[in-house]
Parts: C-alpha cells; sequence; structure tokens
C-alpha cells in the first residue's frame, strides 16, 4: 500500500491479518475447510467455530474497524501528522494518542552493540517552558557495516551530561576498540582511558565532518516530531522512551515500517502468532 487510493477493503483487510496470524484461510481446526469472513470473524463452514483475528493483536479490545486499523498503522509508519490521521482514519485526538503510543509498545527492543566508526552526541529534546525537556544520548555507525550492509543507532535519555553517566553509557552499547567521535565537551575527554580511540571536534569553528552522522540524525528526529506534534514537543519520559525505541526502529529495522503486513507480522505484538 503505498496511497490511500491502495487501501484494501474491510473483508480484504481482515483475511491479510487473519493470514499472518495463522498463515492461510484454512480451518485451524479441520485443516479442510476454506473460512468464509465476516466484519467481526471468520467462520467454518464444517466445524461450525468461530475465529477472532483481532483476540490475537494489540486491537483486541478495540471497536476500531480493520480498515481502519490498516489505516491508522500506515499513517504512523509515513510518518502523518495527528491532524492528518484524525482527517484520515476519523478518529480523535486521545484514541490517536492511545494507539500510537501502543504501537510503539509492540516494536523490538534493541539491545545490539555498536563498533567501528562512531559518531556521539548528545540532544535536548521538548520544551523548556513545560518543564519536560528531557537530554537524550545517541551514537550511530558513520558507515554500513560488511555483514548487513546498514548503519546501526542506539538511543536512550540520560540524566544529565557528566562524564560519569557518558562514558558508562558508551561502554554498554558500543564495542571496545571502538574510534568514537564528539564534539568538545568535557564528557567525552577521558574515552581513551576506557579503552576507544577518540576525536574531538570544535562545532564553533565549524569542525563537524566526522559527527555529521549524528547531527543529521537529530535534525529528522525533530523535524518529524515537530511535524506529528504540530510544535508541541511535551512529552513524558515514558513517551519520549518510546519515541526513541520507534526511531532505533526505524533506523535499524526499516523493514518494519514498509507496509502494514511487516509490521504486524515482524513487531512483538502480545500473542501474536508467527
Amino acid at each position: 500500500m503505498n496511497s490511500l487510493t491502495e487501501l484494501p477493503s474491510e473483508r480484504q483487510c481482515h483475511i491479510q491479518l487473519f493470514k499472518i496470524i495463522w498463515g492461510d484461510t484454512i480451518c485451524p481446526d479441520c485443516n479442510e475447510c476454506k473460512l468464509k469472513f465476516t466484519n467481526k470473524y471468520a467462520w467454518c463452514g464444517r466445524c461450525r467455530k468461530k475465529y477472532y483475528a483481532r483476540s490475537q493483536t494489540p486491537f483486541k479490545n478495540s471497536k476500531l474497524s480493520f480498515q481502519k486499523i490498516w489505516l491508522l498503522i500506515w499513517c504512523w509508519q509515513k510518518k502523518k501528522s495527528v491532524d492528518t490521521i484524525r482527517d484520515v482514519v476519523g478518529i480523535s485526538y486521545p484514541t490517536i494518542r492511545r494507539w500510537v503510543r501502543r504501537l510503539r509498545s509492540a516494536l523490538p527492543k534493541d539491545s545490539s552493540i555498536l563498533c567501528g566508526n562512531i559518531a556521539a552526541d548528545e540532544s535536548f529534546i521538548g520544551k523548556r517552558k513545560y518543564g519536560k525537556q528531557r537530554i537524550v544520548m545517541g551514537a550511530i555507525e558513520r558507515f554500513n557495516q560488511p555483514d548487513t550492509n546498514k548503519r546501526r543507532v542506539r538511543l536512550s535519555i540520560i540524566r544529565d551530561r557528566e562524564m560519569e553517566t557518558l562514558e558508562p553509557w558508551l561502554l554498554e552499547r558500543v564495542a571496545g576498540g571502538s574510534h568514537i567521535d564528539t564534539d568538545l565537551h568535557g564528557g567525552y575527554s577521558e574515552l581513551k582511558w576506557i579503552g576507544y580511540s577518540h576525536n574531538a571536534h570544535n562545532h564553533s569553528k565549524g569542525e563537524f565532518s566526522s559527527t555529521n552522522t549524528i547531527e543529521g540524525f537529530w535534525s529528522v528526529l525533530k523535524r518529524s516530531l515537530r511535524k506529528l506534534y504540530n510544535n508541541r514537543l511535551a512529552f513524558s519520559e515514558q513517551d519520549l522512551g518510546l519515541i526513541l525505541i520507534e526511531w532505533e526502529n526505524r533506523h535499524n529495522n526499516p523493514k518494519l515500517f514498509y507496509n502494514v503486513a511487516n509490521y504486524l507480522f515482524y513487531a512483538d505484538c502480545s500473542g501474536l502468532v508467527h
């Protein structure tokens, strides 16, 4: 689905979701009859059993139609604004916020260790005047890994920018012996003593070349959040943590965002059977 004109019908959405969960439209019980589909459930004409695809997904108790579920996930994957989602899907702002939070919660948590040439930096996300500004630490591989042909990123909220916070964060997420490029912040001044090679770049003198990767990542993330939330960047710590998990997956596991079926198949949805 590349545009709204390709949106499947309610029945097609139901069938696709059923196939993702059970692998086929043959009755799982008798393994003979092809199931018949209604707007709420699928049923077998032979053994008369009913199967509810919705009950195996995070939308178990939702009253949204299958088509609206499809639309909601697609809009979120394409980074549409909250206003656009409201107009396209026809649901309220609280419903959008609730379901976007659940969609993010179903994404897999990344525990990969970065290696090679790394660009690391901290950034402030949120508005200070709302008292919800947070410091986010990020590290990204500057070059594609030979085995996966892609660059990975790790993100998380940190309490401050002190050396005692930054060094343990890097030790947990960046392999020893890696080369790390940062700005001149004093919290990185002793990285060479904990097993990394390190170059510090003076941004005030225009030295950005080796840290452009992480700076560009911050720019894309913040621009997307401003568009999505109409510049109302006041997140709770829990919501910002889920946003960072989403952006790790957007960068490290882009297949989750290719189409709706991929998300439903690969996301760590509670009760979802692959």
